[in-house]
């Protein structure tokens, strides 16, 4: 959750129709003065996994970092060397990355964006050769 402060943009399937009308507009970001736009990417974003919308986040994620590239997004970090986060994270700035962790869902609580939780599996790659 606490990576969301370095959220750069929201990806869609440029095939999924639920978002068509949303792609090129911009989200607010709730906790950073920062605009979000709504991008498509096919490479990134299976749209029948979850919601079919991916935060972007190319400082933090491999995947986000790629799509990122593809898509000229900046990178911006938000963990500082000892696991506090960076100045740019505003009221959570200097809090070790764990409790911001919990103080940002308390805060997407307390504004109503929290639409629950679910547990996924996470995604890992395998070795074609030894499947490792």
């Amino acid at each position: 959750l606490e990576t969301m402060l370095g959220d750069v943009a929201v990806a869609v399937h440029p095939d999924d129709a639920r978002y068509t009308r949303f792609v090129g507009k911009n989200l607010v970001h709730p906790f950073v003065p920062r605009s979000i736009p709504i991008i498509t990417d096919d490479t990134l974003v299976d749209m029948t996994f979850g919601t079919g919308a991916v935060k972007v986040t190319p400082g933090h994620d491999p995947n986000d970092f790629l799509c990122g590239r593809r898509h000229n997004l900046p990178e911006i970090i938000i963990l500082n060397d000892d696991g506090t986060l960076a100045d740019n994270c505003g009221e959570f700035s200097g809090m070790p990355r764990y409790q911001a962790r919990v103080a940002v869902e308390k805060a997407l609580e307390a504004k109503g964006l929290l639409r629950g939780k679910e547990e996924n599996p996470m995604r890992l790659g395998l070795c074609s050769k030894t499947s490792d």
